[in-house]
């Protein structure tokens, strides 16, 4: 019995080393499987190296990233002033931004009066430690919620005949003219927005490129922060709507000390104090979404990437196209007679450029012009700095036109090429 005890314990040992075997070799195989999904997909600098490369063997002719430099002119210098800039390298610094905000100023006489409105606790909070050193998008939402605020408590003020209701009117009008300044600070300065406009990490990719789809809506839903509240009769017909749901227009101007017309007025109190509520859970509501959509932003880096790869792609063909143009008319084929070469030029170009490279700068061509009405609208926004538009302007104008030409130019280089050798673009 004992000799059975010990074979069986040796068994269920034997067992568990077998299984711990097995799990760890399937760990393994799923964190090399987990890298491979990872860091399989090469990068346009990568794939433009090999492209090159097979070239250079082909036509027996230096064409090389390092060659090209020496390679392309006699004059080194044109090279390199045909080159584009990277979004990393143009974006202004805070100096440059500015766009600082003037706070309300606020008496100690008036801050009392205002008290008995939600108004008082806000313009509290702000003065606090936590209030002075809010980030972009949360002193965004703050303004929003004072907006419905200010609102709100005008409302308050005038239906209680407060003389103190036209000071903060003044001031609702005053962070009214304000509130594109304070979004402006959330699209030039805000971290999330920096990287994604600046930031990209990594080049674009054909397909697979994280966030990217989400980031095109996430921009616009930003975008679209800047109109909120903008015109003034947004927050003049809350007023109106205010008064008119009190009933009698003659409720607005009575005094709450007027004993006919009380009951009126403690209707029309909890009508704003209605209001109020709805108003500070929409902010809360929309507070949340900011966040999210700018954490979609810096996930992506869309502006960045696109703007990235168009740099290297530019600056990679542009170089490649000057010493490639006459290489390739070197490559003999007499009366239209296809040669070996030429078939295996034409296969690297289809392997490389077709295959890899263009599916690429098609991906980047239609966000580019997903894009293209939002770059608009912010190229005309009088509250972005000058600084931040040429930012835009040259990426996603001036340097999307050069890597398009220089796109172009390459496939009619081989265009020209394979007509002339009888041969089409397609797979070897």
């Amino acid at each position: 019995m004992r000799r059975h005890k010990y074979v069986n314990e040796a068994n269920r040992y034997a067992a568990n080393v077998i299984a711990g075997k097995t799990m760890r070799l399937v760990s393994v195989v799923m964190a090399v499987s987990l890298l491979q999904g990872c860091f399989g997909a090469p990068s346009i600098d990568d794939t433009m190296d090999e492209y090159t490369t097979r070239l250079s063997r082909v036509l027996d002719k230096p064409l090389t990233h390092e060659a090209l430099s020496q390679e392309a002119s006699p004059d080194s210098t044109f090279v390199a002033a045909s080159n584009i800039a990277l979004p990393s390298h143009t974006y202004p610094t805070l100096a440059e931004l500015g766009n600082n905000v003037n706070p309300l100023n606020i008496n100690i006489r008036e801050f009392y009066a205002i008290q008995d409105c939600e108004l008082g606790r806000i313009v509290a909070e702000r003065n606090t430690a936590l209030g002075k050193t809010q980030l972009p998008s949360q002193r965004l939402q703050y303004e929003h919620r004072l907006l419905n605020v200010l609102a709100n408590c005008e409302a308050r003020l005038q239906a209680a005949d407060n003389p103190i209701a036209s000071t903060v009117a003044e001031w609702r009008k005053q962070k009214q003219t304000q509130y594109q300044s304070v979004w402006a600070k959330v699209v030039q300065t805000s971290t999330e927005m920096k990287l994604g406009l600046s930031m990209a990490g990594a080049p674009l990719q054909a397909s697979e490129n994280k966030d990217a789809k989400a980031s095109v809506n996430a921009l616009n839903f930003i975008n679209g922060l800047a109109k909120t509240l903008k015109h003034e009769s947004v927050v003049e017909g809350k007023l109106q709507a205010t008064h008119e749901s009190a009933g009698d227009g003659s409720v607005a101007n009575a005094s709450f000390e007027d004993a006919n017309f009380e009951g009126a007025n403690f209707e029309a109190a909890n009508i704003v104090e209605k209001i109020d509520k709805v108003n500070v859970e929409v902010s809360a509501s929309d507070s949340g979404e900011l966040e999210q959509q700018l954490q979609i932003i810096a996930s992506s880096r869309l502006p960045a990437k696109l703007w990235q790869t168009q740099a290297i792609l530019h600056n990679r063909l542009v170089s490649l196209n000057q010493v490639l143009a006459p290489a390739l008319n070197s490559v003999q084929c007499k009366n239209g007679v296809t040669s070996d070469k030429a078939t295996i030029l034409r296969n690297v170009f289809y392997l490389y450029f077709i295959e890899e490279i263009q599916p690429i700068a098609s991906t980047l061509n239609s966000y580019h012009y997903q894009l293209q009405p939002l770059w608009k609208q912010w190229a005309e926004n009088a509250a972005l700095s000058a600084p931040f538009k040429a930012h835009i302007r040259t990426h996603a104008i001036d340097n999307f036109v050069q890597y398009s030409a220089t796109m172009k130019a390459h496939v009619s280089l081989w265009q020209d090429f394979l007509g002339r050798c009888n041969l089409s673009p397609t797979a070897p």
